[in-house]
């Protein structure tokens, strides 16, 4: 009994050493995908809604990771032509100054070369349960970034 003690203590401190060399360093986790997730789950009244292109981060760590995590969304809602005008009319639209968005997986194509719009009643009327980093409307789609809370 006395052995069994030893080696267990033994291991028990050699695992501790060895883990506390190890950095615990933050890892980004991203996945790309088209489906209604983000419609379904975290916008309301949405009309129109021909495709949505995400990515989902999720920030763990490298080791000794436990959740949940709350992840961030980011991507592009791309809208019908009726859709996207009568949203146009619906809100007072400001026009945003100095425009850089940020994707890891989504292609924006020439986006960053467009005028893009934001309106604080659209994002407070839109997006429900979740914390908007931005939402932005250039007339035929919407670049958004957010958060879960």
């Amino acid at each position: 009994m006395k052995l069994f003690k030893t080696i267990t203590t033994t291991l028990a401190l050699l695992m501790m050493i060895g883990l506390t060399g190890c950095k615990n360093d933050p890892v980004k986790n991203v996945s790309y995908k088209t489906d209604d997730y983000v419609i379904e789950h975290y916008t309301q009244g949405l009309e129109g809604v021909k495709t949505n292109e995400y990515e989902t981060i999720i920030y763990t760590t490298k080791y000794f990771d436990l959740g949940p995590h709350e992840a961030t969304y980011r991507g592009i809602i791309y809208l019908e032509d009726d859709a996207a005008e009568e949203l146009m009319e619906k809100y007072e639209w400001k026009e945003v100054q100095n425009t850089s968005f940020e994707f890891d997986e989504v292609d924006i194509g020439d986006a960053e070369d467009k005028t893009w719009y934001r309106s604080n009643e659209f994002e407070k009327d839109t997006f429900k349960m979740i914390s908007v980093r931005y939402a932005c409307f250039d007339g035929e789609k919407i670049i958004y970034s957010i958060n879960q809370i």
